[in-house]
């Protein structure tokens, strides 16, 4: 999951907002947009039907192809919304007074899992159709690579407050760290019927982080 570029979804179709501009138009595609969360987060992509999005939205399936020209193009905006929700956490433990990094790496850990489970029916149907769809794939892949710069940034600001070992490789690691945590995320809670239990799956993780990065020496740390 992040170097490619992250499209932000829906391509601009001509006849899309433009057949019904002011309030009510606006009103409509937003009604859909919700619509489409709502049901391909219930059901995956292969049974969702463009009826049952408009009936959600309480629209005609005419005012659902004045703004969306298929299933697909409404699907390319749910998970543009879930992939940045699995990305966009928050990472700062706000009860870690004395800025343990050990403490922050085990909240944002959790923070991440928990949108991977809350995301899971959507990013599961994201792996069914990534490789069809050009857009999505482009998103998945553009995620993945934002996540990695970040942790790439974590890594060099962690190096330079002489917390972590200042002989690693700020950008390879990063690129492990990452794979292995969304990989072990996706079979663990997206794919799975029954995900797996977050606690362990927290203290399975932040050791492996924190060795990897050497940082041992937090983890004894209250």
């Amino acid at each position: 999951m992040s170097a490619d570029t992250a499209p932000e979804g829906v391509p601009d179709l001509r006849g899309s907002a433009e057949r019904a501009p002011g309030e009510r138009g606006r009103s409509n595609r937003e009604a859909l947009e919700e619509a489409a969360w709502e049901v391909f987060s219930e059901t995956p992509y292969r049974h969702v039907r463009v009826a049952e999005i408009a009936a959600r939205a309480g629209v005609s399936m005419g005012t659902f192809y004045s703004y969306f020209d298929s299933k697909e193009a409404l699907f390319r905006v749910a998970a543009a919304r879930a992939l940045e929700d699995m990305f966009d956490y928050p990472r700062q433990d706000p009860d870690n007074a004395e800025r343990n990094p050990v403490q922050d790496l085990a909240f944002g850990m959790r923070q991440y899992f928990l949108a991977c489970r809350r995301n899971r029916t959507i990013a599961r149907s994201i792996e069914q159709v990534y490789m069809l769809d050009d857009e999505i794939r482009l998103n998945r892949r553009g995620t993945l690579m934002r996540g990695a710069k970040r942790l790439e940034r974590w890594i060099l600001g962690l190096q330079s407050q002489g917390i972590c070992d200042a002989g690693i490789d700020p950008w390879l690691t990063a690129l492990a760290l990452q794979f292995m945590s969304v990989n072990l995320a996706y079979d663990q809670l997206v794919q799975r019927e029954q995900p797996q239990d977050l606690d362990a799956l927290v203290a399975a993780v932040v050791p492996i982080w924190a060795k990897a990065v050497g940082m041992e020496r937090w983890l004894q740390r209250p």
